[in-house]
């Protein structure tokens, strides 16, 4: 492995891709990447993504653990994308060659209102950002900024080996109103999930809708069963506690989910990329606090 750490690093990688050394990256993968494609269709695949190419230039760079980090290039024209994970030994986990899409004509529009993130300690950005590659909810219009946020501590989201959710950081976290508003919805009583298990016949789990100014809404998901302590109808403040992070939902694991839209409808609204307070916008592997 130390001959292999000097081959292909995330400071190498794409010059040794745009030269073609492909065999070289496909020895550095790990064993379940090899187990999924050959090397036969690893050299087609990567020699034919690379026609046309002038460059790759680096995108993004961002901490996934202490032992994970991701590198997103896009090519010249800005319309290819490579997406790598190296371990701290630079095995390579993954590697994904896709279309760099983009949806200019909202990624241009932020909300009128300005947000805090919905919490009270330090968090991590799990998934965020306006990629695929950095926020899998990009795709999907109605959650196309949202945010997924985790604790972490010495690399992990949890303690120890993890049998329950009270071993995760996140679990029983306080979660707090990202804005003055109205609430609209709540959902309180979904039992949360055992380790292992998802619900995906209630997706959001328990949540909370508010209602803000400029008609804009956010949505906050995956709270513990009961712990949300607001009410319909009732008005809050920025700040104010709402409820306990849990694992309810399509969830694997205690986080939070949040989001602002443009519809009380979270199904067939409209996600809004959030401005937050003092122009700073969190992506995947930041580390952010309640004054982010």
């Amino acid at each position: 492995m130390n001959n292999i750490q000097r081959c292909i690093t995330g400071e190498t990688f794409c010059a040794k891709f745009s030269k073609g050394e492909f065999q070289s990256i496909y020895n550095q993968t790990a064993s379940n990447f090899k187990e999924l494609i050959t090397i036969e269709q690893f050299m087609e695949l990567t020699s034919s993504f690379n026609t046309g190419v002038q460059n790759y230039s680096l995108e993004s760079e961002t901490r996934l653990t202490d032992h994970l980090r991701h590198y997103l290039w896009l090519d010249n024209e800005k319309i290819k994308a490579i997406s790598v994970t190296f371990d701290h030994d630079d095995v390579i986990h993954s590697l994904l060659l896709a279309p760099y899409e983009t949806y200019p004509e909202t990624d241009n529009e932020f909300s009128k209102n300005t947000y805090m993130l919905p919490i009270q300690d330090e968090w991590f950005v799990f998934w965020g950002g306006a990629n695929q590659f950095i926020n899998y909810h990009y795709e999907i219009k109605e959650q196309r900024y949202a945010y997924d946020l985790v604790i972490v501590n010495d690399g992990q989201s949890y303690r120890d080996i993890p049998t329950s959710n009270e071993d995760f950081y996140a679990f029983n976290k306080e979660v707090v109103a990202p804005c003055d508003g109205r609430v609209v919805k709540v959902v309180n009583s979904i039992v949360d999930n055992e380790l292992g298990s998802t619900n995906v016949s209630n997706p959001e789990g328990n949540y909370v809708i508010i209602q803000h100014a400029n008609n804009e809404y956010s949505l906050i998901a995956h709270f513990k069963q009961n712990s949300i302590v607001v009410e319909e109808g009732q008005l809050i403040k920025q700040s104010q506690l709402v409820g306990l992070c849990g694992n309810s939902g399509n969830s694997s694991e205690p986080h939070i989910h949040f989001q602002v839209m443009n519809s009380y409808n979270h199904h067939n609204g409209k996600s809004i990329r959030i401005r937050f307070l003092g122009d700073y916008e969190p992506i995947q592997g930041d580390f952010v606090k309640p004054s982010n």
